[in-house]
């Protein structure tokens, strides 16, 4: 997943992250970032909305796409590593 953050002068405040979700996997780590997040602070919060606008971007071009497939991309990673153990 690629990052994007336009960091402003000392005294003012950055721009909010802007985040391409590129793979499923990043897809799978982007929803269940934003289950783990509980918005404490003004850069949570702009993480968080960043997060879900990436996040509808690949829903509305990646039709189909939704919940299940985190868990589809969850359980790969765990098949994936117990392969290698």
């Amino acid at each position: 997943m690629k990052t994007t953050i336009e960091h402003g002068p000392e005294s003012c405040r950055s721009d909010p992250p802007t985040f391409t979700i590129e793979t499923v996997e990043d897809y799978a780590l982007a929803t269940h970032r934003i289950k783990a997040l509980s918005v404490q602070d003004g850069s949570t919060y702009r993480e968080l909305m960043a997060l879900k606008d990436a996040v509808r971007v690949w829903e509305l071009n990646h039709p189909g796409t939704g919940p299940d497939l985190q868990s589809d991309a969850e359980n790969a990673r765990t098949v994936s590593s117990s392969r290698r153990d």
